[in-house]
C-alpha cells in the first residue's frame, strides 16, 4: 500500500482502534469515549451529531478531550508494537508513520465536524470540543506529543485491577541507604535489582520473614532506586487468575522494565499451577519482567527452585544492635561506642515492655530510632547516659519469648517443636 494513500476517517478509526475476536471478526473499542468519536466520524443525522457532541462534553473541556484522544492514540500505538523509541530519535519508523498518519486523518475529520456556532441542539460547552487537538500535518510532533501520555513515563507505581493499570503513591519508600542492619539481606537486594536493571537477569525474587521486617519497603525502594524500573502491585489473586493477561500487557512495553510485586501472599493458600507453568516451567517471563513475591511464610520447595530466595534472619538482640550501629553510622559515627548501642537497645526493649510498641521488630525499632533523627537534644542525652558506669543492655530473653510466641501464632506448635529440636541438635 502506498504511504500517501488516505482512508476515510471512519476507516482509519477502525484500522487503529478495532480488535479481532477469536474468529477474526472486528470488535469495536470498549471505551465509551472512543465510541462517541467514531459516531461523529460517520454520516449521521444532525440530531444524532448534536447528541454525540453533548455526550462528549461530559468528558470535560476541549483540553480534556484532546488529552483523552492522544492518550488513546498512544495506547493504540503500543498495541500495534509502536513504542516511543520508534519516534524519539527525530524521525518516524515506517510503523509509527502508519499509526500517526491514520491518527492525523481522524483529527482532521473531528476538526471539520465541529458544530456551527449557536447550534440550538448543541450545549454551549460542547461547541469547541476539538479546538485543542494538535496539528495533523506534523506527524512527528503528533507522535512526540502522544508520548507525554505514556502512563509508565508519568508514574512509577501501579496497581493492576480488572485489566487496568492504576497509578498509586506508595507509602514508606525511602533511600536504600536508609535501611539498617541485616547486611546480607541488603546486599542480596542491591545485587539482584541492579542485575535486573542492567538486563542481566529477571530471576524471580522470593522474600520471606516474620511480619514487621520491612519487606514491602525494601522491595519498592530498591526497585525505584533504578530509574528504568516500574513497579506493578497486582492483587495476590493475579498469581492464579490474571498472570497471562498481566504479563502479555507488559511484554509489549519493552522500553520499560517491570517488577511484578505480589506482596503479603500466603504460600499455603495459593494454587501454584499457573506460576509453575509460566515461571521456569513451560514458559518464562519476558526479559523486561521480574516477579517478586513476599510472604510471612516459607515458600514450597517447588517454588523456591524457580527463583532466588531471600530470607531475613530472626530479629534478636544482635540484629537490634546491628541496626542501631548502622543508624549511628548514618550520623557520621564511624565506630559507634558499644555503650551507646547497648543503652539504646535497652531503652527500646524497655519501651516495648511499657507497651509503647506492640512488637519487637525492625519496624518498631525504626520508630524508636526516628525519635533521635531530628532531636539533637535527645542524641546528647543518650551520649551523656552512656558515659556512666552502669550500662543496661537489651534483654535477649525478651526477644526470644516474643519471637517464639509470634512463630507459634503464625506457624503452629509443631513448627516450634521442630525448631527446638534443631537447636538441641546444634548444641
Amino acid at each position: 500500500m502506498s504511504a500517501s494513500r488516505r482512508y476515510p476517517a471512519a476507516e482509519s478509526f477502525r484500522l487503529l482502534f478495532y480488535r479481532t475476536d477469536g474468529t477474526g471478526h472486528p470488535v469495536p473499542p470498549d471505551s465509551s469515549f472512543l465510541r462517541h468519536l467514531e459516531i461523529l466520524l460517520q454520516d449521521t443525522a444532525p440530531g444524532e451529531t448534536a447528541f454525540q457532541f453533548n455526550a462528549l462534553a461530559r468528558f470535560g473541556t476541549s483540553e480534556t478531550v484532546a488529552g483523552k484522544f492522544l492518550s488513546a492514540l498512544f495506547d493504540c500505538a503500543v498495541d500495534h508494537g509502536v513504542l516511543p523509541d520508534d519516534y524519539r530519535t527525530g524521525r518516524l519508523s515506517a510503523d509509527a508513520e502508519y499509526i500517526f498518519r491514520h491518527g492525523a486523518e481522524i483529527i482532521r475529520a473531528l476538526a471539520d465536524s465541529s458544530p456551527e456556532a449557536n447550534d440550538p441542539g448543541v450545549m454551549p460547552r460542547a461547541e469547541k470540543l476539538f479546538e485543542k487537538l494538535p496539528d495533523p500535518d506534523n506527524l512527528l510532533a503528533l507522535a512526540q506529543l502522544t508520548a507525554e501520555y505514556d502512563p509508565f513515563a508519568i508514574e512509577r507505581v501501579f496497581t493492576f485491577r480488572q485489566g487496568r493499570f492504576v497509578p498509586v503513591q506508595p507509602a514508606s519508600v525511602k533511600d536504600t541507604g536508609k535501611f539498617f542492619g541485616f547486611p546480607g539481606v541488603r546486599v542480596a537486594f542491591a545485587e539482584h535489582f541492579q542485575a535486573f536493571a542492567c538486563g542481566k537477569t529477571n530471576l524471580p525474587l522470593l522474600v520471606n520473614s516474620l511480619p514487621g521486617y520491612g519487606k514491602t519497603s525494601m522491595v519498592v525502594s530498591h526497585a525505584l532506586a533504578h530509574p528504568g524500573i516500574t513497579v506493578i502491585l497486582p492483587d495476590p489473586e493475579a498469581l492464579e487468575s490474571s498472570w497471562q493477561e498481566l504479563v502479555t500487557a507488559l511484554a509489549e512495553r519493552r522500553d520499560h522494565r517491570f517488577v511484578l510485586f505480589f506482596d503479603d501472599i500466603d504460600p499455603r493458600l495459593v494454587n501454584w499451577y499457573s506460576f509453575r507453568t509460566n515461571v521456569g516451567g513451560a514458559f518464562t517471563p519476558p526479559d523486561n519482567i521480574m516477579p517478586v513475591l513476599a510472604a510471612n511464610y516459607e515458600f514450597p520447595p517447588s517454588i523456591l527452585s524457580r527463583g532466588r530466595k531471600i530470607s531475613y534472619p530472626v530479629f534478636d538482640e544482635e540484629r537490634c544492635a546491628e541496626m542501631i550501629e548502622d543508624f549511628l553510622r548514618s550520623f557520621g559515627m564511624k565506630h559507634p561506642p558499644r555503650n551507646i548501642v547497648s543503652l539504646m537497645g535497652a531503652q527500646y526493649t524497655e519501651e516495648f515492655g511499657q507497651k509503647k510498641f506492640t512488637e519487637l521488630s525492625p519496624r518498631t525499632l525504626m520508630r524508636y530510632l526516628a525519635q533521635f533523627e531530628n532531636d539533637s537534644r535527645r542524641r546528647s542525652q543518650i551520649v551523656e547516659l552512656a558515659s556512666g558506669t552502669m550500662i543496661t543492655r537489651p534483654d535477649g530473653e525478651l526477644f526470644y519469648e516474643f519471637n517464639i510466641n509470634l512463630m507459634r501464632s503464625l506457624y503452629g506448635e509443631e513448627y516450634i517443636q521442630n525448631l527446638l529440636k534443631e537447636r538441641l541438635r546444634e548444641l
